[in-house]
């Protein structure tokens, strides 16, 4: 590990930064809150929404957003970039257990992207414990953009898919992206990061004021969908990427499809679309629910 920090905070190269680590236990009311963010409806069974897979293993690790960004060096409102989650879940997260929780910073890379503009491509990898027991298991992909950020922003492309599927999700519509909501979300997950919430901030970025969308919430519209294919408790691995952004006021419809299933676990194409834009895609693992 590099720890020859700068006066800012930054560490000149974060790869092998590990977090102190500690134990957390989702309590209902922050449960009930987060998921009443995604628009679901509350699930049965003390289940958590699987989208708490953003903000437990951060703050269970000892860490937050505010030193993820600290350590990295983000440079201000539209400086830091989202590019995809691997979630894995070994077994469901359930509210009042206490969760051991490790991890570290995994990749930290030198990239110019097709503008010519500078960046570093940072990951972070942090496990949950149900005591000896591995529940689950997060890999987040950032991205860092070191100056001439502040332009529009660039969609990064999207393939569509092409296989037959064996079966298609039922549609979760979003009728409009509501902005109390990112706030909400902003105060669980502890962010930060003004462009969720604060309207100057995005006018800087010349994006006439509307707030983004929190990429947990984005993911949480395709968990919904999932659920109403396959019912709450069934989604085993999650693998996105996100490629615009997504503002309040936004009219979006999530979905997927069955590719293929082995031994009871489907393998699935997902999508978040605005329009006939592609805003998240990405491949599910579906189980039945336990």
């Amino acid at each position: 590990m590099n720890d020859s920090a700068t006066p800012s905070g930054a560490l000149a190269n974060p790869k092998g930064f590990k977090f102190p680590g500690g134990k957390y236990t989702i309590a209902h009311w922050e449960n009930f809150l987060l998921t009443d963010c995604t628009t679901s409806a509350q699930l049965p069974d003390k289940l958590v929404h699987p989208v708490a897979l953003f903000h437990v293993p951060i703050l269970g690790s000892g860490v937050n957003i505010a030193k993820l960004f600290e350590v990295c060096g983000a440079e201000g409102p539209g400086s830091v970039g989202l590019d995809g989650y691997d979630w894995e879940y070994f077994s469901n997260l359930r509210i009042d257990i206490e969760y051991d929780v490790q991890g570290s910073i995994i990749h930290w890379e030198n990239h110019v992207d097709e503008n010519g503009v500078g960046y570093d491509a940072m990951k972070f990898q942090i496990e949950l414990r149900d005591g000896n027991t591995l529940a689950a298991r997060i890999t987040n992909s950032w991205r860092f953009r070191r100056g001439g950020y502040k332009q529009a922003l660039q969609a990064k492309t999207a393939d569509e898919a092409t296989a037959k599927p064996l079966a298609t999700f039922p549609e979760f519509h979003v009728d409009g992206v509501s902005a109390q909501r990112m706030k909400t979300m902003a105060a669980i997950l502890r962010d930060p990061y003004r462009v969720h919430w604060d309207r100057e901030a995005t006018t800087e970025m010349g994006l006439k004021g509307r707030v983004i969308n929190q990429g947990p919430l984005n993911l949480s519209y395709i968990v919904n969908s999932i659920h109403s294919f396959a019912s709450p408790g069934s989604v085993r691995r999650l693998t996105v990427a996100f490629h615009r952004p997504v503002f309040d006021d936004d009219v979006l419809v999530a979905g997927g499809e069955v590719l293929s299933t082995t031994d009871g676990v489907s393998t699935c194409n997902v999508w978040l679309k605005r329009g006939d834009e592609l805003m998240v895609t990405g491949t599910a693992m579906v189980g039945a629910a336990s």
